[in-house]
């Protein structure tokens, strides 16, 4: 079944959250996916980033050695909690005050947040993913050893790439949604049966959601690993 809904623009069916899953429907035949739209020109929309937070022992010159070695120029730069906050860059940042900043083109820097987190995995670092503020949090209380930032990232960019095919990376973009729907649970028989009409799929997903009850959580909830930094809304 697919647990949560896909999140897509209205307007242009990009899809912001669940690019995977909807690659998996793909492969199994699925003629229709449950999807959240959104309007995302909205101000009441958000788009943040997906920090890397990395666990192991390595050190500056281990990492900036290996980021050159694949092609990755680096410059150090000064650590500062409260400027990273405003402006953001790409950018690895150690907990004993280190930051080593990823030189990338505006077009490249996806490319390079890839290759970057594939290639301090390769030193023998474990990577988690967390939000912009938890992973700063984490790094300012020596929870954390190294993370890496990402620069803030457009609407615009992101609309375009889905309209382009361009497919970003794993875990980049992080939308923030007004209420965010979960656990339709909607059985993959269902999304497979070429018979019935998209209007009757939708008649019979309205009114399984229907029979259900809601539960709601707050902006901030973590659920299944994952903090939701929006008005959650849970089926059962």
């Amino acid at each position: 079944m697919v647990k949560d809904p896909i999140v897509v623009d209205a307007d242009s069916c990009v899809v912001l959250d669940g690019m995977h899953r909807v690659a998996a429907l793909r492969e199994l035949n699925c003629v229709c996916i449950p999807v959240c739209a959104v309007d995302y020109l909205s101000p009441s929309i958000k788009v943040g980033a997906w920090y890397r937070a990395f666990s192991g022992a390595s050190s500056p010159d281990q990492v900036r050695v290996a980021l050159s070695a694949v092609g990755i120029r680096v410059t150090g730069c000064p650590f500062d909690f409260a400027n990273i906050m405003k402006n953001p860059a790409l950018a690895v940042l150690f907990a004993d005050g280190e930051c080593l900043k990823l030189q990338n083109s505006d077009l490249r820097v996806f490319e390079t947040v890839e290759i970057a987190e594939q290639c301090i995995r390769q030193i023998g670092l474990a990577v988690k993913f967390e939000t912009e503020h938890d992973a700063l949090e984490n790094l300012a209380n020596k929870r954390t050893n190294i993370i890496m930032s990402l620069p803030k990232i457009d609407k615009t960019l992101v609309r375009e790439a889905g309209l382009t095919g361009r497919v970003l990376p794993h875990k980049v973009t992080r939308h923030i949604i007004p209420a965010r729907p979960l656990a339709v649970d909607v059985p993959l028989k269902t999304l497979t049966d070429g018979v019935a009409t998209l209007q009757e799929s939708n008649r019979r997903f309205v009114m399984s959601l229907e029979s259900r009850r809601i539960t709601r959580s707050m902006s901030g909830a973590i659920i299944g690993g994952r903090r939701y930094e929006e008005e959650t809304f849970i089926f059962s």
